[in-house]
């Protein structure tokens, strides 16, 4: 079996083409120009961390990450507001390697817990399995009204 090599670093300027790829893949598509708008505006806040995935030099996953307070629970938690791994790749440990960097970041910032959401569509059934089989919980369901 071929080895690749598998690295996970904070996500830069240069590397928009391939996330643009892997939003269009997260269900969300998105202009080369919006999104480098999009995450110019992200890394100027220390709240957000965002990480990709580059295996053999080509960027194939990525994961964003919020730090929050929360009015219902004390301390800090760490929000994954997006993850995402090339469909080519899936399957392969990118998603958990992902996953435990947002876990490091998260305790470097000091958060009591890492949560996402994840559509309740039937093609998300295996991201769930997934996220179980990571120790995650399913708590609640999500609410979205677009204000514009």
């Amino acid at each position: 079996m071929e080895q690749h090599t598998l690295v996970i670093r904070e996500a830069k300027q240069d590397d928009m083409s391939r996330l643009v790829v892997l939003m269009d893949q997260l269900g969300y598509p998105v202009s080369e120009e919006d999104f480098q708008t999009r995450f110019a505006a992200l890394q100027e806040h220390s709240d957000y961390q965002t990480y990709v995935a580059e295996s053999d030099g080509e960027v194939v996953g990525m994961i964003g990450l919020i730090k929050e307070l929360r009015f219902e629970r004390d301390g800090m938690h760490v929000r994954v507001g997006a993850l995402v791994v090339d469909d080519r790749y899936r399957g392969s440990g990118i998603g958990r390697a992902l996953l435990l960097a947002a876990e490091g970041w998260a305790g470097t910032v000091g958060a009591r817990a890492l949560a996402l959401n994840s559509g309740n569509r039937e093609e998300r059934t295996g991201a769930h399995d997934f996220y179980r089989h990571l120790g995650f919980t399913g708590t609640s369901t999500g609410f979205v009204k677009l204000l514009h």
